[in-house]
């Protein structure tokens, strides 16, 4: 929910759907700073939507950057039915 720049509502709320109606379970990103690399895409001259799309992770960026088995499941199963459904 959080970037430098701000992905379409309508668009994360659609992804949101999906993963609900797939059963997988999700999080939403609660940061309150920093972003992706879809800052530059948002840039280009071509209008498209995004949203990023990745596990939880604490301490992120360091030698003690954590993340559960169990989300990186869950975010694979979610590109999984992304493909399809996107």
């Amino acid at each position: 929910m959080r970037d430098s720049l701000i992905p379409r509502r309508s668009y994360v709320n659609r992804i949101i759907k999906i993963a609900e109606e797939a059963g997988i379970p999700y999080q939403l990103e609660v940061e309150g700073a920093g972003g992706s690399d879809a800052k530059e895409l948002q840039h280009s001259a071509y209008p498209w939507d995004w949203c990023f799309v990745g596990a939880p992770e604490d301490n992120v960026h360091t030698p003690n950057e954590i993340v559960h088995k169990k989300d990186i499941s869950s975010m694979v199963a979610l590109y999984k039915v992304l493909m399809e459904k996107l």
